[in-house]
């Protein structure tokens, strides 16, 4: 496996994670009315945000290589 095949597959894995803490941080919230909960949402929901831009990124520099 070459290195911007791994490369790819580790930023997909780490926005599919981002997507589920998010959703368990919302559904946590929702429970018990924790800030906690809600501020760790809103963290990984930023980080995922960041990491599709920077999938973006570096698709675009991979193709030159």
């Amino acid at each position: 496996m070459s290195l911007r095949i791994f490369h790819l597959i580790f930023i997909t894995v780490s926005i599919a994670l981002s997507i589920f803490v998010t959703v368990w941080g919302v559904r946590e919230f929702q429970v018990t009315r924790s800030l906690g909960a809600l501020a760790l949402a809103i963290v990984f929901l930023i980080a995922g945000v960041a990491l599709v831009f920077y999938a973006n990124r570096v698709m675009r520099k991979l193709r030159e290589l």
